[in-house]
């Protein structure tokens, strides 16, 4: 008897100090939770001021279309611009905008927030797969990876896919668990949700779609909620599936344009992505550090051990079998698309991954929690995680940032350039841009910072747009290094800013203050203004040749300007007429047509601004000597008719006689 109690008596005490091993790893997992948010916040906001200098193009445009729902709210499940674009993140932004204004800045609080939603989100889903440990050590391997932190600092809608699908996921996960009727109602609103992320959306959605129909056959008492659940996922859909259906070349339009089925594409795909987990990832700088691949030795072992303990354990099984169908589904709109391995296409397998090597963290601390029976050795594996979180720190926040590709990429050059006028030159000075049009989203997303600026852009090698008051130019300096020089031919320019921070030490942009030459501008006194329609002025400004050669090219130089708000797209056409001209019978010799500064689309003409363009007229090489004719005229972009001229008085009906010379044989 005194042996059988003492037996009873250590069981008991055996039992007890389980439980209290348990309920301080509870407890150790929840503080640690929260320090694995901090530290997932700290990964993405450390670099939050220089991120808030830049922002890319494709970021500015779900800016812009998000202003657009302040300045008309609406509800739409698609934005048409940039190819085209699912809605959900657009309005996600709104309250951003509406709190920090139209900046980088809101915009990258808004993606981090996101992420760290995603954090919480994929804590959730973890504790579902695998209790509480499970929740920690996935959130805390998401909160270092790299991938995950490069992608959430990019204010990109595939952001909002993985937070929503994480939220999905964890939801149904909780609905199976629970078999409640509201828990299934909130999964199936989530899914639903789902569609208004991004293209690459429909792979999980079906994943998911699949999972619940195969519970609903096999599981009669969870079927009412899996049917309430997809009802609702179902009516949340509606909407987008009404506008695919009424707009379906246009909804399609960027999913064809990237997607790639030929079998030579695909096992190519399939080479790059498996050399992209140890050897070279995405080279594409704006999803990657370029080339860097998704594991490291360190990851890349918990990610084997993480495998093995789900397939190694019966309970654990399904759970790595879902992860595992879903990491494929969110891999797949990268496989079958250009440019493989796509870190952004592919951005929803960082989740399961993460889950997945975090499991792998999870067995060894479950494992030294065992041997040693203390909690507190089941924070040894983050000795692991401590190098990997260094690295990636590293990587982004020093490499990435200073990576010569990021500053084009990420338009550093405008935002710094709106940022100093905004802050620094008087509010009516005119702006502009190039080598850019007005139409660039970073320029129409940031128009409110210098407003009541008048704004402008247009690309320098076709033409100059100059107005009558001071203005500041910002020019990319690497791609048109002759752009002072050119300006300065028509107005007084100075320097007022220049980057030189590139690795060659050349100027990456400069800005330039600009005060007109009037008088230059005004043409020569030799020739009148030619007007048509009575609403197009153009002045010749430069000289013209009285010899020319055979085989030679004339440049006309003109100054085009709108007397009144245009109302077409006009063209301007120069040609070389002989004795007799064409309207008499005789050859058209030579001619140089063009739209007048295309990059600077004539509505938005003001009336005091001069456009300033060269027409190049090549001589044929074989042009008989004799007195030739320059004739100049307008017309209307695209349909070609001819505008009439209203002065000189003396002039054709359509084209003004602007120039004669002499061809001679050299």
């Amino acid at each position: 008897m005194p042996e059988r109690a003492s037996l009873q008596h250590s069981s008991v005490v055996s039992v007890v100090d389980v439980d209290r091993v348990h309920l301080r790893l509870a407890s150790l997992y929840r503080w640690g939770l929260l320090a694995v948010l901090l530290c997932g916040a700290y990964m993405r906001w450390a670099s939050l001021g220089p991120l808030s200098q830049m922002l890319h193009y494709d970021e500015a445009w779900y800016g812009a279309d998000a202003l657009s729902l302040i300045v008309h709210p609406r509800l739409t499940p698609f934005f048409t611009n940039n190819f085209g674009r699912e809605s959900g993140w657009m309005y996600w932004l709104v309250p951003f905008i509406l709190a920090f204004g139209a900046s980088a800045f809101a915009l990258r609080l808004a993606v981090t927030c996101t992420a760290l939603l995603t954090l919480a989100a994929t804590a959730r889903l973890g504790r579902e797969l695998c209790g509480p440990d499970g929740g920690f050590w996935g959130a805390a391997a998401l909160a270092v990876f790299y991938w995950h932190v490069h992608i959430s600092q990019q204010a990109l809608r595939a952001n909002f896919y993985i937070f929503v699908g994480t939220l999905a996921a964890a939801w149904l996960l909780r609905a199976y668990r629970t078999n409640s009727r509201r828990h299934w109602a909130v999964a199936g609103g989530v899914l639903g949700l789902l569609s208004y992320t991004y293209f690459a959306s429909p792979a999980w959605s079906a994943y998911f779609g699949l999972l619940l129909l195969g519970v609903a056959l096999r599981e009669r008492q969870r079927r009412r909620g899996v049917v309430l659940a997809l009802l609702i996922a179902a009516a949340l859909v509606v909407p987008m599936g009404l506008y695919f259906l009424t707009h379906t070349e246009l909804f399609l339009t960027r999913p064809t344009t990237v997607s790639s089925f030929t079998l030579a594409q695909l096992l190519a795909n399939l080479q790059r992505w498996g050399a992209a987990w140890f050897q070279r990832g995405d080279p594409n700088a704006e999803f990657n550090l370029p080339g860097r691949p998704i594991l490291d030795a360190i990851t890349g072992t918990l990610l084997v051990l993480g495998l093995l303990g789900y397939a190694l354990s019966a309970r654990g099984r399904r759970a790595g079998l879902l992860l595992l169908g879903w990491g494929i589904a969110a891999w797949l709109p990268s496989l079958f698309s250009n440019l493989a391995p796509h870190f952004l296409r592919a951005s929803g397998m960082t989740v399961p991954v993460a889950l997945l090597w975090g499991n792998g963290a999870r067995l060894l601390a479950a494992g030294g929690v065992r041997l040693s029976r203390r909690p507190a050795a089941a924070l040894l594996p983050l000795l692991l995680f401590i190098p990997v979180g260094y690295k990636t720190y590293d990587d982004f926040h020093h490499r990435w940032i200073h990576n010569s590709e990021t500053f084009i990429l990420m338009e550093q050059h405008i935002n710094q350039a709106i940022n100093y006028v905004r802050d620094q030159r008087p509010v009516d000075d005119y702006v502009y841009f190039s080598p850019f049009n007005p139409g660039h989203p970073v320029i129409v997303f940031r128009r409110g910072d210098l407003t009541p600026r008048p704004v402008g852009a247009f690309v320098s090698h076709q033409c100059l747009v100059i107005p009558n008051h001071q203005a500041v130019y910002t020019s990319l300096t690497m791609y048109e290094p002759d752009f002072q020089a050119n300006l300065a031919q028509w107005a007084a320019v100075t320097p007022v800013y220049q980057d030189a921070t590139s690795p060659d030490g050349k100027p990456r942009y400069t800005i330039f203050t600009a005060t007109p030459d009037l008088q230059r501008l005004q043409g020569l006194t030799t020739t009148l203004p030619m007007r048509f329609d009575d609403w197009l002025e153009v002045r010749l400004l430069s000289a013209l040749p009285p010899t020319v050669t055979p085989g030679a090219t004339i440049t006309v130089v003109l100054g085009i300007q709108a007397l009144r708000s245009p109302e077409l797209y006009p063209s301007i056409f120069v040609h070389l007429y002989g004795t007799p001209t064409p309207y008499e019978g005789g050859p058209l010799w030579a001619q140089g047509d063009s739209q007048v500064c295309s990059s600077y689309p004539a509505h938005l003409w003001r009336t005091d601004e001069t456009i300033v363009q060269g027409f190049p007229l090549t001589l044929p090489a074989d042009l008989p000597p004799g007195v030739y004719t320059i004739a100049v005229g307008s017309y209307a972009y695209p349909n070609g008719a001819r505008l009439p001229v209203t002065a000189p008085p003396d002039a054709p009906p359509d084209y003004v006689m602007l120039h004669t010379f002499r061809v001679s044989l050299p």
